[in-house]
């Protein structure tokens, strides 16, 4: 038996089944829902879309700094043109991902399958039942959203992630549960389109894992934007008649908001019910599937990859994990490099980090050395009219070894991949000082903050 079965098609699936297609694999793929997963068709690529739209329409407000004068009396979002062009990116990019299956003989079936024995599978599509067998199985189901506990998503006011990007019009109020990288974007999609934003955040501050000062950054932009911002806050109540929510301030007083729709954002939980995990000798949790570092279960024959297994919740991570869980069900030995994994948050302005921020390296190496470089400082964030934010590096002091970068401003997104490949390949400062950094270019600002961590930093 030659057969790889792959449950879920999401990033971690359809490139496990590539992956093993490429190995000669004869590779069958269950999808219950359509390819893609979450991340394509109501994640990382549609809320991207909007943000577009949201940039855009944010540069042409501002033009007439850059000397551009539009003669309209107004400038207004066509909502429903908005959502045309994001349904159209994510129809093309699906339809790539079938062609990706085609081109490599994967056999794709529409049903939700669950584990037989290690070896057998069942799925049901429309009552219907079919079973297949395969000489190794890999699961990547994915994750959903987490509901709040006394109030769970209604799809009418209290919205997940994916509704929240499909809203009939653009609303007049939204209040934002979690200020963690989901809220923070959809607080920056819509406060810039009109809407009045409020987000509640349990933590201290946004972005609870990234590094203080830059997401200091971002909560000073997205104030500045009109966002309401309520940290050290908790929802006590909440009221779907008058479309009320009561807030904790922790300090004996509660507050009432307002809001059209709520958008909870507390997170995502592994997608384990219902796949006869138990009955096949499968450790697992709420948390997720328990796999090594090669993907492999507590059944030798049953491999599980992306957000099913709890860890990193990212596309790019669970595309290195599909790679690495089909290699392994192929006969290779590989492991997953968690290393130098880049964040992207794609507010405005981005954020994009990787390795560790300033506070966990202190935690690990005591003394550390740490670089800065200001956008304002740059001429190719001058010329862009967007100066705000920084680069920041911080260094091993014993031997000058990069250990992360954490960046707030322009096009950070981009930017991080210079970080990640020097974290990659465990680039110490003083092999980067001789470097020729484009110019005029943004990237220039990862040179600068290497070259100010001994104070040599030319530009400013």
């Amino acid at each position: 038996m030659n057969r790889i079965a792959i449950i879920g098609g999401g990033p971690a699936g359809y490139v496990a089944a590539i992956t093993a297609a490429q190995q000669g694999k004869e590779v069958t793929l269950v999808v219950d829902g359509p390819l893609g997963g979450t991340c394509l068709n109501e994640g990382c690529m549609p809320t991207k879309s909007l943000l577009e739209s949201a940039d855009t329409y944010e540069l042409v407000k501002n033009a007439g700094e850059l000397g551009i004068c539009l003669t309209s009396n107004s400038i207004e979002i066509d909502w429903e043109v908005v959502q045309k062009r994001k349904k159209a990116i994510v129809s093309t990019l699906v339809q790539g991902v079938h062609y990706l299956m085609k081109k490599n003989k994967i056999k794709v079936i529409q049903g939700r399958a669950s584990l037989i024995t290690n070896h057998q599978l069942r799925i049901e599509n429309d009552n219907k039942y079919e079973e297949i067998e395969a000489s190794k199985i890999i699961i990547s189901t994915g994750s959903e959203p987490i509901p709040l506990p006394f109030a769970p998503f209604d799809g009418k006011w209290i919205i997940h992630s994916g509704q929240a990007m499909s809203l009939p019009s653009i609303p007049t109020s939204l209040l934002i549960i979690g200020g963690g990288v989901i809220g923070c974007e959809f607080a920056s999609i819509y406060s810039r389109m009109g809407t009045k934003v409020t987000i509640v955040e349990m933590g201290e501050k946004l972005l609870p894992g990234e590094d203080e000062d830059i997401s200091a950054v971002l909560h000073k932009e997205l104030a500045s934007q009109g966002v309401i911002i309520h940290a050290s806050t908790s929802v006590k109540d909440m009221n779907t008649n008058n479309k009320k929510v009561f807030l904790d301030k922790g300090d004996g007083r509660i507050d009432e908001v307002h809001a059209d729709y709520v958008l909870v954002s507390i997170g995502r939980k592994p997608r384990v019910n219902g796949m006869g995990l138990e009955r096949n000798g499968i450790d697992f949790s709420k948390h997720g599937i328990s796999v090594n570092n090669q993907m492999q279960t507590s059944n030798s024959s049953i491999y599980a990859c992306g957000d099913v297994i709890g860890g990193i919740q990212l596309a790019h991570v669970a595309f290195h994990e599909g790679r690495v869980a089909a290699l392994n069900a192929c006969g290779h030995e590989t492991k997953v490099n968690y290393r130098a994994i880049p964040r992207c948050i794609y507010t405005s302005p981005e954020i994009a980090s990787v390795g560790l921020t300033e506070s966990e390296a202190r935690n690990k190496y005591g003394d550390i050395k740490v670089g800065e470089f200001p956008f304002s400082a740059n001429g190719k964030a001058v010329i862009s009219n967007k100066q705000i934010g920084k680069v920041k590096v911080v260094v091993d002091p014993q031997f000058n070894e990069i250990l992360g970068f954490s960046i707030v401003g322009p096009h950070a997104t981009e930017i991080i991949g210079q970080g990640t490949v020097m974290l990659h390949a465990e680039i110490t400062t003083d092999i980067m000082e001789d470097l020729i950094a484009a110019h005029p270019t943004l990237s220039e600002c990862i040179h600068e903050a290497l070259l100010s961590v001994s104070g040599q930093a030319v530009h400013t």
